[in-house]
């Protein structure tokens, strides 16, 4: 094939690929969408279920009291009580955030993975992928390829994929020396972190020392 045919060839992919892409990134937006929604309130949710836990325990050695009134006239939940109030409270929050945040993003994200599958099980799609490496079909590397091809950087298919191969396989390197790097930096901090703690507990022992003397 001469240029016109290969820029030609990859335009039609990068046509049929183009609505997959779409339908991956909406996924992707749907999940980071519902992991948001997961963690919403976690807090709070954690703060009560711990509080709930200690009037359970409350109420099992004995406490089983509602609500009343200490002498500066402030409420006091007994045992029961406890549980009664952050039980409602636990419930609430799960309730409201499974009604409002949880199950909506969920839903988008059925809809959206619904989708995808559809678009990867289109005729024209599966068919564009025939006697085509399967690596390269997808429509970001058939972009990148379409580029490669279209500035001279190769003359034909091949050598294109030879050169890809070899940009993701230095972007990949790159990944894991900045990966690396931020292992060090994170090292060297708890290193510090420690070294410090090692002087204050040094300097602590000492003056206990200095004392029983």
């Amino acid at each position: 094939m001469n240029k016109k045919e290969i820029l030609d060839c990859l335009s039609e992919k990068k046509r049929l690929t183009a609505p997959v892409a779409t339908a991956e990134n909406n996924v992707r937006a749907a999940e980071s969408n519902y992991e948001k929604a997961r963690k919403k309130w976690k807090w709070g949710i954690v703060i009560s279920i711990v509080f709930l836990i200690l009037y359970i325990l409350f109420f099992l050695s004995g406490d089983r009291g509602l609500f009343s009134f200490d002498e500066h006239h402030v409420l006091q939940a007994g045992g029961l009580g406890g549980i009664i109030l952050f039980g409602g409270i636990l419930f609430l929050l799960l309730y409201v955030k499974s009604l409002l945040y949880t199950n909506p993003a969920e839903k988008k994200l059925v809809e959206a993975q619904n989708i995808l599958r559809q678009e990867k099980s289109k005729p024209d799609y599966i068919n564009g992928s025939k006697n085509f490496p399967a690596k390269f079909y997808n429509y970001s590397d058939l972009f990148r390829l379409w580029n490669i091809i279209n500035e001279g950087r190769a003359e034909s298919l091949k050598e294109a994929y030879n050169l890809l191969e070899t940009q993701q396989f230095q972007q990949d390197q790159m990944a894991i020396q900045e990966d690396i790097r931020r292992l060090q930096q994170e090292t060297a901090t708890t290193s510090k972190i420690n070294a410090a703690a090692s002087v204050v507990t040094a300097y602590n022992t000492a003056k206990t020392a200095r004392r029983l003397r």
